[in-house]
């Protein structure tokens, strides 16, 4: 009776034992595949990063080609005294729109405003059509902000008057109230010192009192930090540009209506280009019958020094995309006329 006892309670125990063996195996089976699940899922997922940063590396070649094209295009312009849209490197389809290259394509582009209207024009802009913001005065300034902003005197005035304080080397307001010394960034919560010196990039706008991301997005593109003058290119210069050099509303009109020709289009053949800041007032006369006033505020600011027709720096974007991706990468960057690069940003 004892020995049948003890040879059941062994084969239970047999029993016991080979069933907590498979379940502990079955643990580990289950264990380990999540493990193999795991690896799968990280190799996997190295995979495609490995595959998106080759893309994107493929990408960014392919609009650094858009870059050099826009380069060479730049280089290739023999008559450098005199710039505008008929100028190849301002507006040219077939070298600047959806260029194959290997598996991929760019395009070289950059939004036109002109009377509140934006077109898209394959092709590059030169800066000179853009007001200096590191050698304009409070007026000019002042009336970019009004037309372009349509800001209220006072408040352009304001803002203008906290860029020149903020780029220039005293510690004097430009006007009694609305503008910003350095007394006024150091007691900001997190303070900074003015710049005391020309703006370096764009971005540096932000720093001065009054302007935010809003202001800013509407206005970049009629301001640039490059160039040693206040001139700008009659030839390019937008109608908000050109008031905003001093130029009267209704003479800016005629001026724009001047360059476009009869077709009221620009960079076509019928196009009329000023070929010196000298001839401006006597080649516009001969297109419209001018009025004393128009000659003298036309005289005026050339005399000033406001007006050219050439440039020598050049913003150029450039966009590419492969053809089986929607990755698009963007290159922006400034050259000068020899095709040294100023500024770089990939986005």
């Amino acid at each position: 009776m004892i020995k049948h006892t003890v040879a059941r309670y062994k084969s239970r125990s047999r029993f016991y034992v080979n069933g907590v063996i498979l379940i502990f195996a079955l643990w580990i089976m289950f264990l380990l595949s999540l493990f193999a699940l795991y690896l799968g899922y990280g190799a996997r997922q190295k995979a495609i990063i490995v595959k998106r940063l080759g893309q994107r590396d493929s990408t960014r070649l392919i609009a650094e080609a858009g870059v050099k094209k826009a380069i060479f295009e730049i280089n290739r312009d023999n008559d450098t005294g005199v710039d505008s849209f008929s100028d190849y490197w301002a507006h040219n389809d077939a070298d600047f729109k959806d260029i194959k290259v290997g598996k991929g394509r760019f395009n070289v582009f950059y939004n036109h405003s002109e009377g509140g209207k934006i077109n898209k024009i394959f092709g590059i802009v030169d800066e000179a059509r853009k007001v200096n913001i590191n050698k304009a005065g409070i007026t000019t300034l002042q009336r970019l902000f009004e037309v372009v902003l349509d800001m209220n005197n006072y408040d352009a005035k304001a803002l203008a008057a906290s860029i020149v304080d903020f780029r220039d080397a005293d510690s004097t307001l430009s006007i009694p109230q609305g503008s910003a010394e350095d007394s006024y960034y150091k007691h900001l919560s997190e303070p900074y010192d003015c710049k005391d010196a020309n703006f370096e990039s764009l971005d540096e706008v932000l720093l001065v009192r009054g302007m935010n991301k809003n202001i800013f997005d509407k206005i970049k593109g009629f301001i640039t930090v490059y160039g040693d003058s206040k001139m700008v290119n009659i030839n390019t210069a937008s109608g908000e540009v050109l008031y905003a050099v001093g130029i009267g509303k209704g003479l800016v009109d005629k001026i724009i209506s001047y360059r476009e020709g009869e077709d009221k289009e620009i960079a076509t053949l019928d196009d009329n280009i000023f070929n010196s800041s000298g001839s401006v007032v006597a080649q516009l006369s001969r297109y419209y019958s001018l009025s004393a006033d128009e000659v003298a505020n036309l005289s005026n600011v050339v005399a000033a020094g406001f007006i050219g027709v050439s440039s020598s720096y050049f913003s150029i974007s450039s966009y590419a995309k492969l053809d089986y991706s929607a990755v698009i990468e963007n290159i922006n960057c400034i050259v000068d006329r020899g095709g040294n690069i100023l500024f770089w940003r990939e986005r």
